[in-house]
């Protein structure tokens, strides 16, 4: 028995050893500022619907330090209207554009002021490989949120376990909804867009200061180092019990 504690304990210290051994990786990393991955510039490109028809009109200025984006939704209500701001936050690699790893991402970090409006879309793009045609931008996985904003500068951390995706993107893509993997390690472009109830005819301004994503890396596994103590130990009292039968019996 002596031995069978001694073992587990070992075994236990082991494991903690292991956790406090294997550095923190701290994931960080700016949507804006941006700054240049692998020496290419992220880029930043504002939209609107005129080029399918519509009447939205947006104004978009960049400088050092922020953003500064101005849009009047179409007043015609009988079409879709809509505007946004879209970050590619691919790297290149051996002159290819490749995806970003946000396995380790936990919280996504926005300081805005706005103005004329009270909710946006945060929404993050990722490459699903049983969906997405490369050719069509709407087969990207899509993860969103919805962030209620007051009037003035806003400082948002949102956990990103709290971005999903809606309904519709499954039945645009007739994707079965049991296909539910995020794919955070194949992340595309985020996506600002206004919210759902933004009014019509009504200009609206937004000033970004900063979007950003963090994260920790040896959570997980510290999580699993745990279930396999557990696991371990379950297993060796599971085998002395067996190999004792007549003590367990007294």
């Amino acid at each position: 028995m002596k031995k069978t504690w001694f073992i587990l304990v070992a075994i236990g210290v082991l494991s903690v050893g292991i956790y406090f051994i294997i550095p923190i990786r701290f994931f960080e990393e700016n949507i804006f500022p941006q700054k240049a991955i692998n020496g290419v510039e992220k880029w930043i490109i504002p939209y609107d619907d005129q080029t399918d028809g519509g009447k939205s009109e947006v104004s978009f200025t960049e400088t050092k330090d922020s953003l500064n984006f101005s849009c009047t939704l179409d007043p015609d209500t009988s079409r879709w209207a809509w505007c946004g701001i879209v970050f590619d936050v691919r790297e290149l690699q051996n002159n290819q554009l490749v995806y970003r790893d946000w396995s380790f991402v936990d919280t996504v970090l926005v300081d805005i002021n706005v103005s004329n409006t009270t909710e946006i879309l945060l929404k993050v793009w990722t490459m699903d490989p049983m969906v997405t045609d490369t050719n069509q931008n709407r087969t990207y996985r899509l993860l969103t949120k919805e962030i209620p904003l007051k009037t003035g500068k806003n400082q948002i951390a949102i956990p990103f376990q709290e971005f999903y995706t809606p309904s519709f993107w499954y039945e645009n893509n007739k994707v079965d909804k049991s296909l539910d993997e995020r794919h955070q390690d194949k992340v595309v472009r985020v996506e600002l867009v206004p919210g759902w109830n933004q009014p019509r005819g009504i200009p609206f301004h937004w000033t970004i200061h900063k979007i950003r994503v963090k994260g920790l890396s040896n959570t997980t596994f510290g999580g699993l180092l745990f279930v396999i103590l557990i696991l371990t130990i379950v297993a060796i009292g599971r085998k002395h019990s067996f190999e004792n039968p007549e003590k367990s019996n007294d």
